[in-house]
């Protein structure tokens, strides 16, 4: 069976299984809200969609297969795929720990910016949106799943959610109403929102060099918020030689499809990028995990923006 069918399988095995597209805890998407005071009663709700929290163990998913694929046991893993027992599988996929605290301080510094607006949080109402199920094509999968995914938000009573990723923000706006009947949920970016009210925050850094995200420019129009809400805060944000609607792509999602294109792509972009500024600025869990290596070995560094800006 050719290497991407046998990915793509897995990935449609384990959603069914767990809900999750990867091998993580059950409780990923919602642990970060335990070290903290949520509200749990609000117009709006935080829904992250798990992309943040889930990124380090994407990463080391990606990993994993890697190996596995260069001893030559990818067909004999995806012969047991329905047989091995999930626990087994989050034993094998083990990210570092400081990637996870990470992870989950992005998600807790985006809670405490949009708490003070009024938004609230239901951890049972945050799911895994299936962005990756719908990227990679598995089309009867993703609607199985995102139609659960509506029916947990209409039981509990949620109409309008905040996303903090572009990848959530474009199945939860534009994907999801061409899957599901009677989809009724409104749907803002936090970029949107922060941008709407006129929310000024507070710079870590001085300066940085701006990467879009493609899901926010090319498909969502997110383009202007991002550098209207630095502005205001202070921090200058530069321009590479590809931004906007041209924005050029980070590697992914095919990382797990195609690691060595994702690879080189990444690798191009991150060049670019550092022409301009040592400091990258991402605001994607999906960018962060593509650039990092490339941008790092070059002795820059990449920051989320919520990890620059705080209240």
């Amino acid at each position: 069976m050719p290497k991407l069918r046998i990915y793509l399988d897995m990935l449609k095995v384990i959603v069914e299984k767990t809900g999750l597209p990867v091998p993580a805890p059950n409780d990923v998407i919602y642990r970060w809200s335990r070290s903290v005071s949520v509200s749990t009663s609000g117009e709006a709700y935080l829904f992250t969609g798990g992309l943040y929290q889930l990124s380090p163990y994407i990463r080391a998913t990606v990993s994993l297969l890697e190996r596995v694929e260069s001893l030559g046991l990818l067909g004999v893993a995806h012969r047991f795929r329905t047989l091995a027992p999930v626990g087994l599988a989050r034993v094998l996929v083990r990210p570092p720990k400081t990637e996870i605290r990470r992870a989950e301080s992005i998600v807790v510094g985006a809670y405490r910016i949009l708490s003070s607006l009024g938004v609230a949080y239901k951890p049972k109402g945050d799911m895994y949106s299936g962005a990756i199920l719908y990227e990679n094509g598995l089309d009867e999968t993703f609607q199985n799943h995102i139609s659960k995914v509506h029916k947990r938000l209409r039981d509990l009573g949620i109409k309008r959610i905040v996303t903090i990723d572009p990848h959530t923000t474009h199945i939860m706006r534009s994907v999801a109403p061409k899957y599901v009947d009677g989809y009724d949920i409104e749907v803002e970016s936090y970029l949107e929102l922060l941008d709407r009210k006129g929310v000024e925050l507070k710079p870590v850094v001085d300066e940085a060099v701006i990467h879009d995200p493609c899901y926010n420019a090319r498909f969502e129009g997110i383009i202007e918020e991002p550098r209207s809400i630095a502005a205001r805060s202070g921090l200058r944000l530069a321009e590479p030689p590809r931004a906007r609607r041209m924005t050029y792509c980070c590697g992914g999602p095919i990382e797990g499809l195609m690691p060595p294109l994702a690879k080189k792509i990444a690798a191009t972009r991150a060049e670019e990028l550092l022409g301009v500024s040592k400091r990258v600025v991402v605001m994607c869990p999906i960018c962060m995990i593509n650039l990092e290596k490339p941008v790092g070995n070059a002795g820059g560094e990449v920051l989320d923006l919520l990890e620059v800006l705080k209240t």
